[in-house]
C-alpha cells in the first residue's frame, strides 16, 4: 500500500502493532508527535485516520477505548514469523530437530529488511523494532544450534555468516561461526573467523575478543574439535535498553575499561569523589558491552546521596518487574514478593543492571540477581565496603584524569590555535583535573568564543580556586570552585534565578514554579531556564507531557543554596520560598497536580520541618486530588504532617481540620480504627475552640466510618448531631453533605423512602447553589436508591443526568462511575448490549484516568454481567483483576465484596471448593473489618 506521508505510515503501523485492540487517542498522539503535540493534534489525527480508510484500510473503528485495526482474519508478517518461532521451539524441545529446523528456516525467510524502517520513531516503534530484532537473532541462533545438532554445520555456517554481516559485533554468533566450521572441517576458515572478530571489535570497540572467543580459538590452534553449542529456546520477552545517552567527548579510562571487560564477579562498584565521573564511566563501558548482554539493559539512579528523595529499593524492583516484562496487575505489593519476581524474571536471561548514584549495602541487596548470568554495575560516592561482606565485589576507584586527559578534554571545548597548551594545562590543574569541573570550563570556553583561556585562569588565579580545587578530602569545595566559574558568567538575572532553585524542596522544577519564586513570567523563567541549561548548570528532563521539568544535580543544587544563604537576605529567601508554596496550592489542574506530587511532597516535608503555614495549606487545599488519585500513603503522611505542624504552631483549626483529613484517607486505606481515632481527636479539638462547623466535619467523618463498620446506630446518631449543627448554622454545603450520607445510611437500613428524600433535599440544596459536581454526585445516589424500589427508568434517567453533568464538567472520574451506573440499570432493565457498552466505557475511561479504585469497581460489575451471561472465562478474569486492584491499593471493603461475589459466581458453576475457599477469604476480611457481610446492588 502506497503511503507517502510519514505521519500517515507512523500510524498504520502504530494501529498494526497494537491490531485488534482500541487505542486510545491520547497515545496516538504521544507516539505521533511526543511531548509536545500541536493545538491541532487531535484534529489531525481524525484526518489522518480518515486517510488511511480512503487509501484502503477500511478496517479501522472507533470504540470506547480508542481506534482500533481488526486483522482477525489478516497475517501480518510478524506474527506468521513468532508463530513458526514458537512451533520451531516446541519442535525442538520435544526432540524433533528435522521438523524445528524446517520451521527455523521458514520463519527467517520472512525477513527482508529492518523491520519498521521507513516508519518515523516513537516509542511504541522503538521498542517493537527492538524486540523482533532481538527474536530474530534468538532464531539464528537456535537455528544455527539446531542445524549443529542434526550435522549440518555448513548451512549453519551460512546463515550465521547472514547474521554477521548485520550485527559484526555479537560475539555469540562469532562463537557459533566458528564452531560449525571447525565442525564441518574447515578450521582454518574458523580462524579466519576469530581474526574477523578481533578486527571488528577491535576497530569499532577498542577491545579484544572475550573469553569464550579466545577459549575456541585456542582449541582450534591445538587441533581440537570444539563441542557444539546447546542452547534453550527463549520466550517472548521484552528487552529493555535503558541505558542513559553516552556522554560526548568522553576521555580517559583506559585502565578501568581494561578492568570492566576482564572477568569479574557478578558485582562491581565504581566508587570515588563526587564529580570524579562515575556515571559518565558507567554508561561510556554499558553502550560497548551492550550486545553481551542481549536479553537487556537496565538502569536506575537511586539518588542515594539525598536521604529525602532516595529511591527506596521497592520503587526500584516496581520499575525493573515492569520493564521486564510483569504486565502491571501481577506486580505484588509485598517487597519480599516483588524482589523474588524480580530474581525469577533475571533467572536464565543475560541482562545488565547498572545501579547509579547509590547510598549503602541496605540500597542495594534487593536489586542484585540470584542466579549468574547478569552483570550489576554500582556508583557511588562510597565504596560500599559492607556489600563484601555476603557478595563477592570488584571495587574500581577513580581518581581524578590525568594532566594529558584533562587538556584533551578542554581543548574539545577552543580550538587549539586559540590558546597555547600551557595555558590550557593550567585550566585543568586550576579543575583540580576534576572531569565534573572540567566539563563546566569547557562548556564557557566553547560558550564564550571571545574569551581568552588565560582571562579563565587569572579568573580562577584571582579567587584562589586552585587550593580549594585540590582538596582531596573536601569535594564539596573541589567542585563549588568549578561551578563558581560557571556562576560569575552569568547575567545578574540569571544568577538570581540559579540561587532561587537551590531553596526548592525536592529539587525538581518547572518554568512556572521558578516564574513564582520571582513573581515573573513563565516566559521570563523559561528564559532563565534556558541559559542555565546552556551552562550546563540544570538538566532537563522531557518525559512530562504537559511542561518540562528541571533538576539540579546534587552538589549544584547544595552550591546554589549556599550561594543564596551568601547573597541574598534571610527575608528575601522566605519571600520567594512563600510564593513557591503560594503557587503549589494555588494548583487545581489534575494533570498539573500529578506531575508536581513528588514535588508536593518535599515542599510539605520542608514546611512541616521548618514551621513554615505550608505544611498544613498545602495538605489542605490538595486533599480532595489526593483522595481522588488514590495518592493515600503520601496523603496519610502529608496529613500527619500538617497536624502536627499546625499544633505545634497553635493552629488549633488547622489541626483539627488536617486530623479530618488524615482520617479520610485512613478510612479509604481500611483502617478504620485509626480513621475514627483521627477523627475524634479532630472533634475534640473543635470542641475545645467552640468551632461548630469544624465540630460537624468531624461528626460526619465518624458517622461515615460507624456506617461502614456496620454499626449504623451510631452513625445515625453522630450523622442527626452534625445535620442539627448544619441546620443551626447554615452552612448549606455542609447541610447537604450530612444530608446525602444520612441518605446513604437510610437506604443500607432499607429505609428506600427515606433515602430518597434525603437525597432530594440534598440535590435541591446543590441545584439552587450551582454546585455541579456535588449535584451530579447526588444524582448517582438517588438513583441508586431508585433502582433499589425497583424503579429502574427512573434510576436510569438520574444517571443520564449525572453523565451529562460530569461530561460538561470534564470530570474523568465522575463520568466513569456514572456511565458504569448506567450500565448497571440497563442491566436491569433488560438492555444488556447497552448496558456491556457502557460499562466497558466506563472501565476504559477508569483506566485513563488512572482511577484504580473506579476500575477495580467496574471489573467488579463487569464480570458480574459476564456472569449472567455466562461467559465465565470474562467473568472469572474480570473477578481476579477486580482482586489484584483492590488488594494493591489497600481496598479491604472492596477486597471483601469481590471475594464473596466471586465465590457466589463459583457456586453457580458447581465448583464448590474455589467457592467456599472466596466466601472464607471474604469473611475473614469482614470480620477483621467489624463488618457484617453485605450483598451485591
Amino acid at each position: 500500500m502506497p503511503l507517502t506521508a510519514p505521519k500517515q505510515r507512523a500510524l498504520l503501523a502504530l494501529l498494526v502493532l497494537c491490531a485488534d485492540q482500541a487505542v486510545p487517542a491520547t497515545r496516538l498522539v504521544d507516539e505521533l508527535w511526543g511531548a509536545t503535540p500541536p493545538r491541532s493534534a487531535d484534529t489531525t489525527l481524525y484526518s489522518l485516520i480518515s486517510r488511511l480508510r480512503r487509501a484502503g484500510v477500511e478496517s479501522i473503528v472507533r470504540e470506547p477505548g480508542g481506534y482500533l485495526l481488526r486483522l482477525r482474519d489478516t497475517t501480518v508478517d510478524v506474527q506468521l514469523f513468532q508463530h513458526r518461532l514458537e512451533q520451531a521451539r516446541v519442535m525442538a524441545g520435544g526432540g524433533r530437530s528435522e521438523v524445528a529446523a524446517e520451521l527455523y528456516r521458514r520463519a527467517l525467510s520472512l525477513w527482508r529488511a529492518t523491520p519498521l524502517a521507513d516508519v518515523p520513531a516513537s516509542p511504541l516503534v522503538i521498542a517493537e523494532r527492538d524486540r523482533i530484532g532481538a527474536l530474530r537473532l534468538a532464531a539464528v541462533e537456535e537455528y544455527a544450534d539446531t542445524l549443529a545438532a542434526l550435522g549440518r554445520h555448513t548451512a549453519g555456517a551460512a546463515e550465521l555468516r547472514r547474521a554477521l554481516a548485520d550485527h559484526p559485533l555479537n560475539e555469540s554468533l562469532w562463537a557459533r561461526l566458528m564452531r560449525a566450521l571447525a565442525r564441518s572441517g574447515q578450521p582454518g576458515q574458523a580462524l579466519e573467523a576469530y581474526d574477523a572478530a578481533r578486527r571488528a571489535l577491535g576497530e569499532e570497540l577498542g577491545l579484544e575478543p572475550g573469553a569464550e572467543l579466545r577459549n575456541l580459538h585456542a582449541h582450534i590452534l591445538r587441533g581440537e574439535t570444539p563441542a557444539p553449542t546447546t542452547t534453550t529456546a527463549r520466550p517472548d520477552r521484552p528487552v529493555p535498553r535503558q541505558i542513559p545517552p553516552d556522554l560526548a567527548g568522553f576521555v580517559g579510562r583506559a585502565e578501568q575499561l581494561r578492568e570492566l571487560w576482564s572477568a569479574a564477579p557478578q558485582v562491581t562498584v565504581i566508587s570515588g569523589m563526587p564529580g570524579v565521573g562515575k556515571s559518565a564511566l558507567a554508561v561510556h563501558w554499558a553502550h560497548r558491552a551492550a550486545t553481551r548482554y542481549p536479553d537487556g539493559q537496565l538502569f536506575i539512579d537511586l539518588r542515594g546521596h539525598r536521604p529525602r528523595q532516595a529511591v527506596t529499593p521497592r520503587q526500584a524492583l516496581d520499575r525493573f518487574v515492569r520493564a521486564l516484562g510483569l504486565p502491571p496487575e501481577r506486580v505484588p505489593a509485598d517487597e519480599d514478593d516483588l524482589a523474588a519476581a524480580y530474581r525469577t524474571l533475571l533467572a536464565g536471561r543475560r541482562v545488565l543492571i547498572i545501579l547509579d548514584n547509590a547510598a549503602d549495602p541496605g540500597q542495594i541487596r534487593p536489586l542484585l540477581p540470584g542466579q549468574p548470568g547478569c552483570a550489576v554495575l554500582v556508583t557511588s560516592r562510597n565504596r560500599l565496603t559492607g556489600l563484601a561482606l555476603r557478595h563477592d565485589v570488584r571495587v574500581i576507584g577513580l581518581t581524578p584524569l590525568t594532566e594529558t586527559e584533562a587538556v584533551t578534554l578542554l581543548t574539545g571545548a577552543r580550538s587549539p590555535e586559540t590558546a597555547s597548551e600551557g595555558e590550557m594545562a593550567e585550566l585543568a590543574r586550576q579543575c583540580g583535573h576534576l572531569p565534573l569541573a572540567l566539563r563546566i570550563a569547557a562548556a564557557h570556553l566553547a560558550d564564550t568564543p571571545t574569551r581568552s583561556v588565560a582571562r579563565f585562569v587569572a579568573d580562577l588565579t584571582e579567587r584562589g580556586r586552585i587550593h580549594g580545587l585540590r582538596l582531596p578530602g573536601d569535594p564539596g569545595a573541589a567542585v563549588a570552585a568549578a561551578f563558581d566559574l560557571s556562576y560569575r558568567t552569568l547575567t545578574p538575572g540569571d544568577r538570581t534565578a540559579f540561587r532561587r532553585l537551590g531553596l526548592v524542596p525536592g529539587g525538581e522544577f518547572t518554568a512556572p514554579a521558578l516564574a513564582a519564586m520571582l513573581d515573573t513570567t513563565p516566559a521570563r523563567a523559561r528564559a532563565h531556564l534556558d541559559a542555565l541549561r546552556a551552562a550546563n548548570l540544570i538538566e532537563s528532563r522531557r518525559d512530562a507531557p504537559d511542561e518540562e521539568r528541571y533538576r539540579l544535580h546534587d552538589l549544584l543544587r547544595d552550591y546554589a543554596r549556599h550561594r543564596a544563604e551568601k547573597e541574598d537576605a534571610a527575608a528575601v529567601r522566605e519571600a520567594s520560598l512563600a510564593r513557591l508554596m503560594d503557587w503549589y496550592v494555588s494548583l487545581t489542574e489534575p494533570d498539573r497536580l500529578n506531575a508536581e506530587h513528588e514535588s508536593l511532597l518535599a515542599a510539605v516535608r520542608h514546611a512541616a520541618a521548618h514551621r513554615l503555614d505550608a505544611a498544613w495549606r498545602l495538605p489542605a487545599a490538595h486533599a480532595r486530588h489526593l483522595e481522588l488519585r488514590q495518592r493515600l500513603r503520601d496523603a496519610v503522611e502529608m496529613h500527619t504532617l500538617a497536624a502536627g505542624a499546625a499544633t505545634a504552631a497553635g493552629r488549633h483549626a488547622d489541626a483539627a481540620a488536617a486530623g479530618d483529613h488524615l482520617a479520610t484517607a485512613l478510612r479509604h486505606l481500611g483502617r478504620y480504627p485509626d480513621a475514627l481515632a483521627a477523627h475524634r481527636r479532630a472533634l475534640e479539638t473543635s470542641r475545645r475552640l467552640g468551632d461548630r462547623p469544624g465540630v460537624s466535619v468531624a461528626l460526619r467523618g465518624i458517622g461515615t466510618v460507624r456506617a461502614m463498620l456496620g454499626h449504623y446506630g451510631e452513625a445515625q446518631v453522630h450523622l442527626r448531631h452534625a445535620l442539627n449543627i448544619d441546620e443551626d448554622t447554615g452552612d448549606e454545603q455542609a447541610l447537604a453533605a450530612t444530608l446525602t450520607l444520612l441518605g446513604l445510611l437510610a437506604r443500607n437500613l432499607g429505609r428506600l423512602e427515606e433515602a430518597v428524600a434525603r437525597h432530594e433535599r440534598a440535590l435541591e440544596i446543590h441545584r439552587r447553589t450551582g454546585n455541579t459536581a456535588e449535584t451530579a454526585r447526588v444524582l448517582n445516589n438517588l438513583g441508586v436508591a431508585r433502582e433499589e424500589q425497583g424503579r429502574h427508568t427512573e434510576a436510569l434517567d438520574l444517571y443520564r443526568e449525572a453523565l451529562r453533568l460530569y461530561r460538561e464538567l470534564g470530570s474523568r472520574k465522575g463520568e466513569g462511575r456514572a456511565a458504569n451506573n448506567v450500565g448497571l440499570a440497563l442491566a436491569k432493565l433488560g438492555r444488556i448490549d447497552e448496558a456491556l457498552g457502557h460499562l466497558l466505557h466506563g472501565l476504559a475511561v477508569h483506566r485513563d484516568n488512572g482511577d484504580r479504585r473506579g476500575e477495580a469497581e467496574a471489573c467488579h460489575d463487569l464480570a458480574g454481567l459476564y456472569h449472567l451471561l455466562g461467559r465465565r472465562a470474562q467473568a472469572l478474569e474480570h473477578f481476579e483483576r477486580a482482586l489484584r486492584i483492590r488488594a494493591d491499593i489497600g481496598d479491604r471493603r472492596g477486597l471483601a465484596e469481590t471475594h464473596r461475589d466471586l465465590g457466589d459466581a463459583y457456586a453457580d458453576l458447581g465448583e464448590e471448593p474455589a467457592a467456599r475457599r472466596h466466601r472464607d477469604a471474604a469473611a475473614e476480611i469482614f470480620a477483621g473489618l467489624g463488618l457484617t457481610p453485605t450483598r451485591a446492588r
